[in-house]
């Protein structure tokens, strides 16, 4: 069977598992990402008929959704990361200028995505600031045992999950806890865009990778000499 039906059979199904390990296959074949994404598609596509009135099956959609996510998750994400980070470490290795800025990024425990809080990792390695990322599911004792030994001027926290956020307003207290309100904290993903600075207990929520870009680039602090 071609592969890339036999994918869109495997999340039809909800094999996910199965479903992961067919679309990697196909990745290190260098099959186009483009046409993964189709036949991930299709597999949804066929379910179209569970989604009426007449014939509503909420478990065979939610399996098929949650395989198509995982494979996005597990295999597309990941290999979009690898080529930015390609492509980050390129541009440093031409700029001669030393960082003056330093940011400690993640993704807040209990959440697993990490493609937004990524591409903005990437985003600010264009320009010239140092980061750290501590990838996803990171503690708050992560963040500022980090944050604090690299002499951090931000902390970016992400999430797209709102039960993750009572975890988020943890970070300041425990940089308070530490003498360590100097450090700047900023949110950002789905979740924490929905709700406020005051709420979650940060600096600022960026409402996108480029508004985030700016506050981290903005006049809010001195430039280390």
């Amino acid at each position: 069977m071609d592969q890339l039906k036999e994918l869109s059979l495997l999340v039809q199904h909800g094999e996910n598992v199965q479903a992961v390990s067919c679309a990697e296959k196909l990745l290190a074949q260098s099959c186009p990402m483009e046409d993964i994404v189709k036949a991930l598609s299709d597999g949804l596509e066929v379910l179209r008929n569970k989604c009426t009135i007449e014939n509503f099956q909420l478990l065979d959609v939610l399996l098929a959704t949650r395989a198509m996510v995982e494979v996005v998750d597990e295999c597309l994400a990941r290999k979009l990361q690898n080529e930015l980070d390609n492509l980050a470490t390129t541009h440093e290795a031409t700029q001669s200028a030393e960082p003056t800025r330093t940011l400690v990024i993640g993704t807040i425990q209990g959440d697993i995505h990490d493609l937004g809080k990524h591409i903005v990792a990437t985003l600010c390695r264009f320009k010239n600031l140092r980061v750290i990322n501590l990838g996803k599911d990171v503690s708050v004792e992560q963040f500022v045992d980090t944050a604090i030994a690299e002499n951090a001027d931000f902390i970016g926290v992400s999430s797209l999950m709102t039960v993750c956020l009572s975890r988020i307003s943890e970070i300041k207290n425990e940089l308070a806890r530490r003498g360590r309100n100097e450090i700047t904290v900023v949110a950002g993903g789905g979740a924490a865009q929905q709700s406020s600075p005051d709420r979650l207990n940060v600096d600022y929520v960026a409402h996108d990778a480029f508004d985030g870009l700016d506050y981290f680039l903005s006049d809010i602090l001195p430039v280390k000499s």
